[in-house]
Parts: structure tokens; sequence; C-alpha cells
């Protein structure tokens, strides 16, 4: 599974300090995130990123 945040943040014009200040999800949990070294990632967390960038779970994650 890839994580694509780092694409939708620069789509949308966001960074992640402001996604982190606005989802209110930890600058480190995206930055790992955005640097594909996490295992898991929670549903509400996917939920609180995709409220803020108005997207899918599928624009963040692809198979």
């Amino acid at each position: 599974m890839k994580i694509m945040l780092n694409q939708m943040l620069d789509q949308k014009g966001i960074s992640q300090n402001q996604l982190a200040k606005d989802s209110g999800v930890s600058i480190n949990t995206l930055r790992n995130l955005n640097h594909n070294r996490t295992t898991r990632i929670s549903f509400d967390t996917l939920e609180k990123i995709c409220c803020c960038l108005d997207c899918n779970v599928g624009d963040i994650l692809s198979v």
C-alpha cells in the first residue's frame, strides 16, 4: 500500500504543519505517513485528514 499524502498536500497547497494544526493529527504522524514509515493508520486519523483536505481515502491511499 502506498500513501500519497504528500501529493495531496501539494495539490491542495497545504503544508504538513497546517494540516496538523487544522486536523489535530500530530506532525510526527503526518511526517511518518509522508515518508511511508508507518505500519498502520487508524480510521480516525484517516477521517481527520480527509475532512481537512476535502478528499476520499482513495485519494490518499493506493494499492
